[in-house]
C-alpha cells in the first residue's frame, strides 16, 4: 500500500523511512526494494530475534514475542492475538465494527483534551487488518529479517538510527542492539523512563526534533 499509494503514485524518487515496532520490518522491506533512494533509516523498537540455527524462524519468534502470559497487558495482547486466533478476531470484530462508539467514548472521557490518535488509528482498522497487522506480518517475515538486515548492511549506504525504550516489556532493548550486530554502522539511542508506546507517545517533539537532525544531515 505504501508503495502503491504514495511511492509510485507520486513519483517519489527518494525518501527517509521511519518506522515503530511492527512498522520496522515493513520498513526493511521497503528499503531493500528501493536502495537507491533511501536517505536514511530510522526504526524505533525493532522485533528483531536472531533464529538459532535449527530453529523454525515463525515459530521460533513467536514464542519469543508472544509467550503465553498475562502480564504486562501489552505482552497479554500479544499472546492472544498470535495463539488463540478465532478469540482475538472477535474481539476485532467487536472493536473495529463499532469503532465511532469507542471513539465517542474515548473523547467524551478524556473530556475532548486529549485526541487518543492511537485508539482512533487502531479502531478504524478492518478486524482482519487489525488482527493480520501483528500476526501475519510476524508470520511471514521471521525467516526473511536477516536477509533484509545484510542487504541494507551491504547495499545501502543511508544512516540507520535505533530508538528504544529501556522499559520496554514487550520487545527487549536486545532487539536493537541485534539490529546493530547486523549492522554495524547503527546508532543505537537507549531513552531511559521510556517503553514499548511512550518511546513515541510521550516524546513526540524530542523526536521530532531527534528526526529533523537526521534528516538535515542528509539533504
Amino acid at each position: 500500500m505504501i508503495e502503491r499509494s504514495v511511492i509510485k503514485r507520486h513519483g517519489v524518487k527518494s525518501f527517509h523511512i521511519v518506522a515503530h515496532s511492527l512498522g520496522s520490518i515493513l520498513a526493511l522491506a521497503l528499503a531493500v526494494k528501493y536502495p537507491a533512494a533511501v536517505r536514511s533509516l530510522t526504526l524505533v523498537a525493532p522485533p528483531y530475534f536472531p533464529v538459532p540455527r535449527g530453529e523454525v524462524g515463525t515459530q521460533y519468534v513467536l514464542r519469543t514475542v508472544a509467550p503465553r502470559r498475562v502480564w504486562p497487558p501489552i505482552a497479554f495482547g500479544a499472546s492472544v492475538a498470535c495463539w488463540y486466533e478465532h478469540l482475538s478476531r472477535t474481539v476485532s470484530i467487536v472493536l473495529c465494527k463499532h469503532h465511532r462508539l469507542w471513539e465517542l467514548a474515548f473523547r467524551v472521557f478524556t473530556l475532548y483534551r486529549v485526541r487518543t490518535y492511537l485508539m482512533d488509528g487502531f479502531f478504524c482498522h478492518t478486524h482482519i487488518a487489525s488482527w493480520h497487522t501483528l500476526h501475519n506480518i510476524i508470520c511471514g517475515s521471521a525467516g526473511k529479517i536477516d536477509k533484509c538486515l545484510e542487504i541494507v548492511r551491504d547495499q545501502l549506504t543511508c544512516d540507520v538510527t535505533i530508538y528504544h525504550g529501556r522499559d520496554d516489556e514487550l520487545l527487549p532493548v536486545q532487539c536493537s542492539y541485534a539490529v546493530k550486530a547486523k549492522i554495524p554502522r547503527a546508532r543505537v539511542k537507549v531513552v531511559d523512563g521510556k517503553d514499548h508506546v511512550t518511546i513515541v507517545v510521550r516524546r513526540q517533539k524530542e523526536l521530532a526534533m531527534e528526526l529533523e537532525e537526521i534528516w538535515n544531515r542528509k539533504r
